[in-house]
């Protein structure tokens, strides 16, 4: 380092700088992260119904009907294939 610029550190940091003085340094604090959980902000979470209790809520005439429904498809896919 030259005088002048020796001259400069000292005025201005009230120390001598040298060229091999390591610098006391902190890294910057990092505003931009946020440390909320990212559902924060939102209602509480409330879980799906599990199959059983959606199947509670069907009324008995639904389970006879779907059953003779896929009752009919089968005998329909079976009398084709053994038409072949």
């Amino acid at each position: 380092m030259t005088s002048a610029r020796r001259r400069y550190a000292h005025n201005a940091y009230g120390r001598t700088a040298d060229a091999f003085e390591t610098v006391a340094w902190r890294p910057p604090v990092a505003r931009r992260v946020d440390a909320r959980p990212a559902n924060d902000g939102y209602g509480a979470h409330h879980a799906e119904p599990s199959l059983k209790e959606m199947a509670e809520g069907l009324p008995a005439w639904f389970t006879i009907v779907v059953g003779g429904a896929v009752a009919a498809l089968m005998g329909a896919l079976l009398g084709g294939a053994l038409q072949v």
